[in-house]
């Protein structure tokens, strides 16, 4: 399982809450990205100190589908 943990480094109290929400929308949308990987990459663009956008890319390993003398598929 991972983790993943974005920080709030504003100290305005007003924009505390609106905040915590943005950051709670963001954590679970990356973590929903992580969820089921298992060979591939999750890429974030940062613009502005902002993450705009979320790129999952997954592989798919055939390992499994090569005989023992070394015939493919």
């Amino acid at each position: 399982m991972v983790g993943l943990v974005i920080l709030n480094t504003m100290s305005s109290s007003n924009d505390n809450i609106e905040k915590s929400t943005l950051c709670d929308r963001v954590n679970a949308r990356i973590s929903a990205t992580l969820k089921g990987i298992r060979y591939g990459s999750v890429i974030l663009t940062i613009h502005d100190s902002r993450i705009v956008q979320i790129e999952r890319i997954e592989k798919s390993r055939f390992d499994d589908l090569y005989l023992e003398n070394g015939d493919g598929i």
